[in-house]
Order: structure tokens, then C-alpha cells, then sequence
């Protein structure tokens, strides 16, 4: 049986065979993409290593080279995700999987790259307007603002109604 070796200092080395590899890989990937999606990422690595090792190459070899299976399944889950935005795939109780569109479930939204920006820079566009237009309107009513302020204040201090 041949083991796959992880560089990480000597105290921290574990071995792992082509069965555990796609083991932890299919456990890693469970409940994130769809049953077909997974079967369909463990049935293309079983080809891979097997037609590497049919190339000459040791088991060590291939799995030294495919990496952490758990760094696989992250890769696979964000690029999954990245393809069809608006699947959400669930695991209910039973373990049973399920997925939907996003209309069936509540929406999220997210935005990369240049629409993030562009959004956020409308934003930010739109919160300095808003300022403006508060301190301006402000700027514009403060001489009237005061006048009358100080009408009334001069009506109470001459009336005697009120103390300041």
C-alpha cells in the first residue's frame, strides 16, 4: 500500500492513500455542491490518479502533486458557486440533499470585481451628495434661522415673558 506524504514539518507529517485522498474529498465537498456535481468531481480524480499511476507514476507522486483534498474541495466549492450564483444547495436532517433556485429561498446578492466597485462608488457618490445637500440647505436657512431666533428672543426679553 502506498501513502501520501503532506510537507509539513517532520512532527506533523501524515500519510494518506488514493481511498482516504477521495474519501476526505467527497466528505469535504458534501452538502456544499450537488449530489451529480460531486460524483462527477470524486469519478474525475479516480480517473486522474488512476491514469497517472498508469503512466508510470507512484500513487505518492499524483497525490503529492493534487494537494490537500480539502483545499481541492474549496477551490471546487467556490467555482461551483461561481458557474450558478443563484443554487443554494442544503443538507436537511436526513442528509438528504436539495437545491433550488435562489427565487425559492431568500435572495443574497453579491457583487465582485468591477460591480463591486462601481457600486460602491455610487454609494459613496450618493452619501456626499446627501451631506451637501443637508449642509447646504442649512448654510442657506441659517441667516433666516437666526433673524428669526433673534426677533423672538428680542420680543421675550422686551415682554418679560421668558428668561435666558
Amino acid at each position: 500500500m502506498i501513502f501520501f506524504l503532506y510537507n509539513l514539518p517532520k512532527k506533523r507529517r501524515f500519510y494518506m492513500n488514493k481511498e482516504q485522498f477521495i474519501d476526505t474529498l467527497r466528505r469535504a465537498l458534501y452538502g456544499k455542491i450537488d449530489d451529480y456535481t460531486l460524483q462527477d468531481h470524486i469519478r474525475y480524480y479516480e480517473d486522474y490518479i488512476r491514469q497517472e499511476m498508469g503512466k508510470g507514476r507512484t500513487e505518492q507522486e499524483v497525490l503529492q502533486e493534487l494537494g490537500d483534498p480539502r483545499l481541492l474541495a474549496r477551490t471546487i466549492v467556490e467555482t461551483s458557486s461561481l458557474k450558478n450564483p443563484d443554487t443554494v444547495y442544503t443538507v436537511d436532517e436526513e442528509g438528504q440533499n436539495s437545491y433550488g433556485t435562489s427565487e425559492d429561498r431568500v435572495k443574497v446578492h453579491t457583487f465582485t470585481g468591477w460591480k463591486a466597485t462601481l457600486l460602491m462608488v455610487v454609494v459613496v457618490a450618493a452619501i456626499i451628495l446627501f451631506v451637501v445637500a443637508i449642509l447646504g440647505l442649512a448654510f442657506y436657512l441659517l441667516p433666516i434661522i437666526l433673524v428669526v431666533g433673534a426677533v423672538i428672543w428680542l420680543f421675550r426679553w422686551l415682554t418679560g415673558s421668558g428668561r435666558f
